[in-house]
């Protein structure tokens, strides 16, 4: 599949991050999206970025894989759109103009465009829970919104409007 997505980190303890060449930058306890498309197929599909943004384990490729592989920062879910069009910028806005989010550094996560940062943090005080709701929220803006929670799941991705039907995640 292809499609646009916001994945949701947890960051469980401040830390000094080195983001590549971008500099380093101090990354304090809470929540972090990084909004990105996959527009291809095999590795670069949905599929294999969600399931490549889920492993701690890999080569070092995207501002977000140096976040991701430090301990105390865990995967918790991703709220996805299919689609053949490239919507990352513009779901990105929509995230920025919703909810308060901050930047770690400018460019995070947005070498490829000019967006300020795709990779930031979540300045209010959500649960989980009610920070992917807002994301479904935000997503629905643009089509369909689908909802991904971890490998257990990958093989069939749970869309948010199902869940109700499938009890809480």
């Amino acid at each position: 599949m292809r499609g646009t997505y916001t994945i949701v980190l947890a960051c469980e303890r401040p830390m000094r991050v080195r983001f590549g060449k971008l500099g380093r930058a101090n990354v304090n306890v809470g929540y972090y999206l990084y909004t990105g498309s996959a527009l291809g197929q095999g590795a670069v599909s949905l599929e294999g970025r969600l399931a490549r943004h889920n492993r701690t384990v890999k080569k070092k490729r995207w501002h977000v894989d140096y976040l991701r592989s430090r301990r105390g920062c865990r995967f918790k879910g991703a709220v996805y759109l299919i689609s053949n069009r490239r919507l990352e910028c513009r779901v990105n806005r929509a995230i920025a103009d919703s909810l308060n989010t901050q930047l770690s550094l400018p460019r995070l996560g947005a070498s490829d465009c000019k967006c300020d940062a795709h990779l930031v943090s979540v300045a209010e005080d959500l649960s989980i829970v009610r920070l992917l709701n807002r994301l479904e929220q935000i997503y629905s803006r643009f089509g369909l919104p689908h909802l991904y929670l971890g490998e257990s799941r990958l093989a069939g991705l749970l869309p948010i409007s199902s869940r109700r039907r499938h009890g809480k995640f």
